[in-house]
């Protein structure tokens, strides 16, 4: 009886199984490369099981659209979920004076109790407070020689009240922008002049 050769006819296995680890090689290399935000993986994972997590930031976003529709907010505050975290935008101009980084005495409160909605999950997150300017340059003979100090400026005032709130100073962050990060060109369609430089007046407090 002739013997089957089993070497030759499962040679295969050997070629496939090394397929599949060079491929799961790549993945992962594709993976480690992209850098994936914490934003993407856990919408990611929330689509996968069906199931949205507590303290995602997903979640702190309608937290937080809540509280603005409660309050009536909608003109002093606005969300985005993006790839790099929440983003909580003020209008600066209703937060602060032309040309002051001195946040409206009328303004604190709201202020306020939106950064106490932001600790909780300060154990967990890290904050970016982000100042940015229209491109008109500032008055000049004023207390800010350029947008760029203005800017910073604005962005430092709420990050004193984010930590006034019982938010760690090592886990935020400042950071000015003047008018370099305008906003989309789709989020200022049929706006007035004024009201599109007003739109790009904005204090940002990033969660990621």
């Amino acid at each position: 009886m002739q013997r089957r050769s089993y070497a030759s006819d499962e040679g295969w296995l050997l070629s496939y199984a090394d397929l599949i680890t060079n491929l799961l090689i790549f993945f992962a290399m594709l993976l480690a490369a992209a850098e994936p935000s914490r934003s993407r993986m856990q919408r990611i994972a929330e689509s996968v099981s069906g199931i949205e997590q507590p303290e995602s930031l997903s979640s702190i976003q309608e937290q937080i659209e809540a509280r603005v529709r409660q309050e009536e907010l909608k003109e002093l505050i606005s969300t985005d979920l993006a790839e790099d975290g929440l983003r909580i935008a003020l209008n600066s101009s209703l937060v602060f004076d032309s040309g002051s980084a001195e946040i409206r005495e009328e303004q604190l409160a709201n202020l306020d109790r939106l950064l106490l909605t932001l600790v909780p999950y300060a154990g967990r997150y890290n904050f970016a407070v982000e100042g940015h300017t229209d491109s008109t340059p500032v008055a000049p003979g004023g207390l800010y020689p350029t947008n760029w100090e203005l800017s910073a400026s604005r962005a430092n005032a709420v990050r004193a009240r984010l930590e006034g709130a019982g938010v760690s100073g090592d886990r935020v962050r400042v950071e000015g922008y003047a008018a370099t990060v305008p906003l989309p060109e789709d989020e200022l369609a049929d706006l007035t002049p004024e009201t599109r430089l007003a739109r790009h007046r904005r204090v940002v407090v990033r969660i990621y």
